[in-house]
């Protein structure tokens, strides 16, 4: 008789943030090479926080799904048994619901991420990362990314009508700061808005069977006009204006100006103008030089 258990990862989703991973100006993700170097020293709970809800945590226990946060996100393993040993199928050792919603709950833990991203860390509706539509969403809903695609984060808002709906599922507590919503359905849509980039979990042969996917969600760092002021009598010296630079916590943005280099920008000095409607017009960096 075996007694062997085996887990098998169901979805791995990774969180990328751009202002921690490119490489002054050159993006990151640019090449598999300079992709492992920025990631080797990067860990996403730096600036956010990724959780089961209630709901889906005592689902998982059930169901014998192990959540595994990592330094980019987290992993997903189930309990499978084996049932084509030549082809390597296997399915859940415990059965499971084909339209149940697996959500993890993302909050922003530092008080700078606004600083240095293009979003807001909590929004009046939180974003929604899925791979099954709501019903109240029309054609221009995004799926969530997998690694093939890279949506800007704005592109995952819902309507407040879809909200009202999805936000039954969580407790008070749960909605206190939320920044977003991940939501993986068991079987998605069944559609295949990129070639090969089904989002389903369970593929559906005779029986519901492990396929693992993986997931992204990738933030943009923030571009800004950099103003350079005197440290003695706190008047500008120089800007950057029109031109808007990128803020980097890792490699360099050269940047000069009568004939010297200049330091970067950094998170703390941001100044945000708006029109009388409250619209963010323009946003701005200090920087303080001798």
């Amino acid at each position: 008789m075996n007694f062997l258990i085996t887990y098998k990862p169901l979805c791995s989703l990774d969180i990328y943030h751009e202002y921690f991973l490119n490489d002054g100006l050159v993006p990151f993700d640019i090449s598999e090479k300079l992709k492992e170097k920025q990631l080797s020293n990067y860990d996403a709970r730096e600036f956010i926080d990724v959780v089961p809800s209630e709901e889906t945590y005592h689902y998982l226990n059930a169901h014998k799904i192990i959540f595994k946060p990592t330094e980019t996100g987290f992993t997903l393993l189930i309990q499978v048994e084996e049932i084509s040993e030549e082809a390597q199928n296997y399915i859940p050792k415990i059965p499971v619901l084909e339209n149940f919603n697996l959500s993890f709950l993302l909050y922003i833990n530092d008080f700078l991420f606004e600083n240095y991203s293009t979003v807001n860390a909590i929004p009046v509706v939180p974003f929604y990362f899925s791979n099954t539509k709501p019903a109240s969403e029309n054609n221009n809903f995004t799926y969530i990314d997998v690694a093939e695609t890279k949506h800007p984060i704005s592109d995952f808002k819902i309507s407040e009508t879809t909200w009202k709906s999805i936000r039954k599922q969580f407790s008070e507590e749960e909605m206190e700061s939320l920044f977003g919503v991940i939501s993986l359905n068991i079987t998605d849509d069944n559609l295949q808005t990129y070639t090969a980039n089904k989002r389903k979990l369970l593929s559906k042969k005779d029986e519901l069977s492990v396929e693992s996917k993986k997931f992204k969600i990738q933030f943009a760092n923030r571009k800004t006009i950099w103003h350079y002021k005197n440290a003695l009598n706190n008047t500008l010296v120089h800007s950057t204006e029109p031109t808007e630079l990128p803020l980097v916590k890792n490699g360099k943005i050269d940047y000069k100006f009568n004939s010297r280099e200049q330091p970067p920008a950094c998170p703390t000095r941001l100044i945000v103008e708006k029109d009388p409607l409250g619209n963010i017009t323009k946003t701005i960096y200090e920087i303080y030089i001798n």
